[in-house]
């Protein structure tokens, strides 16, 4: 029998649970950590910029020489010289000269701001400024992008592009990172088959082990091993231990209702695995089983195709967010759509329906895709899905709503 559980209580349950769960770590090479999770807080080497330089092409000056500078009065400077691009200044800046600097060049020593060079005018060897500038217009100053000795990426950051493009910026070679999270994906039944040609009556190709292999590579974890196990108490049990042995997380499907071959539950309480989750209020996907054996996670997903994958979508995040400790928001985008159906919902279960979208001359179209949680066909012809609250008894023909993609 289940006791079921909210799927704010299921997330509440995974993040007290596991928030002290931690990957190993290693050193990494910067440029091959993309996607990667920061196991130490990093410091910049060096200031960024390491000299000041002009943001624009034009006149480097002492600011004060050209603050009355207009277009009807215009400030007259002598063109003392040119800073090439990539070499340090050699020119010093007076009250009555200038020297030409490009974008991203050295700024010269005296000169406190750049005029940009669409606001002069060069006759002969003298330039005509036509707008005054302030103290360190259009100037970046020595460290004022990223100073010396403080924090660049704080601990537990997941690294992006942009990430490695800022610790390349101090000439950071490697860094501390945690490991990926590891996954053994374990799909039950006698009825499951892999890769046969002719099936016979009541057998059924594996689609599980495939959608959640590739979900977990698609959300940067790495699947150690996958394997489909008859309906025996003992191998199924033996197949979870070999799998807490080699990963950080034991994910089967099927196996975790209430049916006569269901050994979850059974195989759990005598591995002495902590049962903290059995079923979650949730449609699809309410046969669900979370639990905990020496600090590690075993997650249960039901056996449906449909059902997997929402189970899977909805608490995946979180588990990767406990399990790192993330600290940056973490949000999901979405499209508005207008629904061109009324969809019926069970009050006091969340809902989770497929939609196609489509287009009009003014908004997007969101089509519901009727479909029982063993059909494989519109979850692949979904576009997204919408989520319809415990509360709400459904949605109605053309009301608003928020569109999901299934990758999030």
């Amino acid at each position: 029998m289940f006791l079921v559980k909210s799927i704010n209580e299921t997330l509440q349950i995974i993040k007290e649970n596991f928030k002290n769960y931690r990957p190993e770590k290693r050193m990494i090479k910067v440029e091959d950590s993309l996607n990667f999770v920061t196991s130490s807080d990093v410091f910049s080497h060096e200031d960024v910029p390491h000299f000041n330089r002009s943001i624009v092409d034009g006149y480097a000056v002492d600011f004060r020489s050209v603050q009355l500078a207009s277009y009807s009065t215009p400030a007259i400077l002598k063109l003392q010289g040119e800073v090439l691009m990539g070499e340090k200044s050699l020119y010093e800046t007076s009250k009555i000269g200038t020297i030409y600097v490009p974008t991203g060049g050295h700024l010269p020593n005296n000169a406190n701001s750049v005029v940009m060079i669409e606001n002069t005018e060069k006759i002969n060897d003298e330039i005509f400024v036509y707008k005054s500038t302030s103290m360190w217009e259009n100037v970046l100053l020595k460290g004022s992008d990223i100073k010396k000795n403080s924090i660049l990426v704080k601990k537990n950051t997941t690294i992006t592009p942009l990430v490695i493009g800022a610790l390349k910026s101090v000439g950071i070679k490697e860094i501390e990172v945690y490991e990926k999270l590891s996954a053994t994906i374990i799909s039950t039944g006698d009825e499951i088959v892999d890769d046969k040609d002719d099936l016979e009556i009541g057998e059924i190709r594996d689609i599980n082990t495939y959608t959640i292999k590739n979900y977990l590579i698609l959300k940067n974890f790495v699947v150690d091993n996958s394997s489909i196990i008859i309906d025996d108490f003992d191998k199924y049990m033996n197949s979870i231990i070999t799998g807490f042995k080699d990963s950080d997380i034991v994910i089967t499907s099927g196996g975790s209702s209430v049916g006569e071959k269901d050994y979850t539950y059974d195989v759990l309480q005598k591995m002495g695995a902590e049962i903290l989750v059995h079923g979650v209020n949730i449609k699809p996907g309410k046969p669900t089983i979370i639990a905990k054996y020496k600090n590690k996670m075993f997650f249960g997903l039901p056996g449906q195709p449909t059902s997997a994958y929402f189970v899977l979508n909805t608490f995946l995040n979180q588990i990767k967010r406990t399990m790192y400790n993330l600290s940056k928001i973490d949000y999901k985008p979405y499209i508005e759509a207008t629904v061109d159906m009324n969809i019926h919902s069970v009050t006091g279960r969340r809902m989770y329906q497929l939609v196609k979208l489509s287009k009009n001359e003014n908004n997007f179209i969101a089509t519901p895709l009727f479909a029982k949680s063993g059909m494989i066909h519109s979850l692949q012809n979904a576009d997204g899905y919408i989520i319809i609250d415990e509360y709400k008894e459904g949605i109605t023909v053309n009301e608003k709503v928020k569109v999901y993609r299934l990758e999030d």
